[in-house]
């Protein structure tokens, strides 16, 4: 068997050839798989002579003998060349196929070559945030707002009331629409020319907006309609006190100095949380900065299908249903992050193969055994769906980011800033950044007259 390599940044091309019987062999099975399957006009079922098969199917047959081929053979190959794949986004191309001679080409990519920066003591700056009467009584006005109760009232809408409206909506066309729901006042979910009209009306009140445009999914508008509102009840919402009663239903101790406690110590570990990701964050930003090479198209590719259908999830839990040309500009502003989250990728596996940082089978398992758990489904389930789309690798890398980026805070060296000294410095830097973008640019501009 001969093999050639061509090299083209970080794609492999193999060209392959081989000769003799056991090409041959292969072209046979082939055909008489295919003899089982095929309906000729003129044969019986099964019957179809092969020379037949191979003048009909003679393109599906070298495709078919290739890849077989290729399937009890790629993995010798590669370790026989020193390759290996960074995906299973693997392609065939010019296959030839003259008696027992095969010849044919594999494309693939590798993972990209590149030294490590320095990654220990990396400068880190965060804000300090110090706990204020005015944090804690903004938690519990949030939570008095979750525990807020809504009454009938016989009064003018107002920001903020809850009310019950039937619609009725006459398009232009002649279709009607009619329904009921409850919305609150000013939050948004009313056309602004329906709010408008609303304001200062009562139950039992009606209003008519003429003239209300209508859009399809793309956010085009198709037509006009007539809009027909009926307020069929205003309720004003109750906040409870936050008294000892209170804070016994709502679990936070005794009285409400206890209370108070408790919500401190929750916004504690709230800001301690949020710290660590933003720590991570900038740790992840810091490493990007310090590489630019190139990184394969495929997992490129297969990270921003990941952020686009997040993305997707999101809108959905807005109750937003994403349409497609919504996710392809949302897949054009996440290119470059896809790009760089590979990148980093590579930078993360290559620091956690240097310090022996690795993910045991059995974290994999107890992680899955937790999703299992938010799924509501069993642990063996959920690893056979994870195994059936390729997704065990996505949860072992997940655990081994997290391990690394553990590592590389406790090595890194971390400033906390006051909320006005982080803020100068960042203004200094981009003063810093844009000085030195205009002497670029004067220095090219110079260079271009000359």
């Amino acid at each position: 068997m001969g093999v050639t390599v061509e090299e083209k940044g970080l794609v492999r091309t193999l060209t392959i050839e081989e000769k003799g019987e056991e090409i041959k062999n292969l072209v046979d099975s082939v055909i008489k798989e295919l003899q089982k399957n095929v309906n000729i006009p003129g044969f019986r079922k099964g019957h179809v002579p092969a020379s037949v098969i191979k003048a009909r199917y003679k393109s599906a047959v070298k495709e078919e003998v290739a890849r077989k081929f290729i399937g009890e053979k790629l993995q010798k190959i590669l370790e026989e060349q020193n390759l290996q794949p960074v995906s299973t986004d693997i392609t065939f191309g010019d296959i030839e196929l003259q008696g027992d001679q095969l010849k044919f080409k594999v494309a693939f990519e590798v993972a990209p070559e590149f030294e490590l920066q320095p990654y220990e003591g990396l400068e880190i700056e965060t804000i300090k945030h110090e706990i204020t009467e005015e944090d804690i009584q903004n938690y519990i006005d949030r939570l008095l707002e979750e525990h807020a109760e809504w009454e009938p009232a016989d009064k003018k809408i107002e920001e903020g009331d809850m009310i019950k409206i039937h619609y009725h909506i006459k398009a232009d066309t002649g279709e009607e629409e009619e329904d009921e729901f409850e919305v609150v006042a000013g939050t948004g979910q009313l056309r602004p020319e329906i709010e408008e009209q609303i304001k200062g009306k009562k139950a039992g009140d009606e209003i008519t907006v003429e003239n209300v445009s209508l859009y399809d999914e793309k956010g085009e508008e198709f037509g006009k309609a007539t809009v027909t509102v009926k307020i069929l009840e205003v309720k004003k919402k109750k906040l409870p006190k936050f008294d000892d009663e209170f804070v016994k239903k709502v679990g936070l101790g005794e009285n409400v100095e206890e209370a108070k406690e408790k919500i401190k110590e929750q916004i504690q570990n709230q800001i301690k949380v949020a710290k660590e990701q933003e720590i991570n964050q900038k740790i992840i930003d810091k490493l990007a900065s310090q590489y630019d090479f190139e990184v394969p198209t495929s997992l490129v590719k297969a990270e921003l299908e990941y952020l686009v259908q997040d993305y997707a999830r999101q809108l959905e839990n807005y109750g937003i249903k994403p349409n497609r040309d919504m996710l392809a500009a949302a897949a054009q502003g996440l290119e470059d992050t896809a790009v760089k989250n590979v990148r980093v990728m590579f930078v993360i596996n290559k620091i956690a193969e240097k310090e022996g940082i690795k993910v045991e089978e059995e974290e994999i398992n107890r992680e899955i055994e937790e999703m299992a758990k938010l799924y509501n489904t069993t642990p063996q389930q959920l690893r056979k769906t994870l195994e059936e789309q390729g997704l065990i690798n996505n949860i072992a890398y997940s655990l081994l980011k997290k391990k690394v980026l553990d590592f590389l805070r406790e090595k890194a060296n971390i400033t906390e800033l006051t909320k006005e000294e982080y803020e100068e410095k960042v203004k200094k830097e981009q003063e810093k950044k844009e000085k030195t973008e205009e002497t670029t640019e004067k220095a090219e501009e110079k260079k271009e007259e000359q």
